[in-house]
């Protein structure tokens, strides 16, 4: 293989995405700066301000999606409602809450005391840092198979 061969397939390897995203918040100002936040990142990301509108790309592809971002509260399907139904779809997703309230992780399963399944897998508070989200949807990822980083992905 050549030099310039070998440079364009490391080339190609850098580009590829670290996981397809599905993004919700009913601010379409908070949707624009997500998405091209976690696109820097190196993201896919599919984002939307209306969650029913989430519900149905998601069932359309319940496989091609490793994470579901969403606001905890919007007006027509909160997250946790959101994060329910996806997870009926497709219980391995991963599903992060942004809520403007403060959370802590090991106490959310207080937040939705009318399920015994946890649905959600983690919160970040808002506002938030593209880089701390980034790292936190990362570990996320990682946790599902796992992996002790993205590069153990098949």
């Amino acid at each position: 293989m050549s030099e310039d061969n070998r440079k364009a397939n490391t080339d190609e390897d850098n580009k590829k995405p670290l996981a397809r995203l599905l993004v919700v918040d009913d601010d379409p100002d908070i949707v624009h700066v997500l998405k091209h936040g976690l696109l820097s990142y190196g993201f896919l990301v599919d984002a939307f301000t209306n969650p029913e509108e989430v519900l149905q790309t998601f069932k359309s592809n319940p496989e091609g999606y490793r994470l579901v971002l969403a606001d905890s509260w919007m007006p027509s399907i909160s997250g946790m409602q959101l994060a329910e139904k996806v997870k009926e779809v497709n219980p391995n997703v991963k599903v992060l809450l942004l809520t403007g309230s403060e959370v802590r992780d090991l106490g959310f399963s207080k937040v939705s005391p009318s399920t015994n399944d946890i649905v959600v897998d983690g919160f970040i508070q808002k506002p938030v840092g593209i880089g701390k989200l980034t790292d936190k949807i990362l570990r996320l990822i990682v946790e599902t198979k796992g992996w002790t980083s993205l590069k153990d992905e098949p």
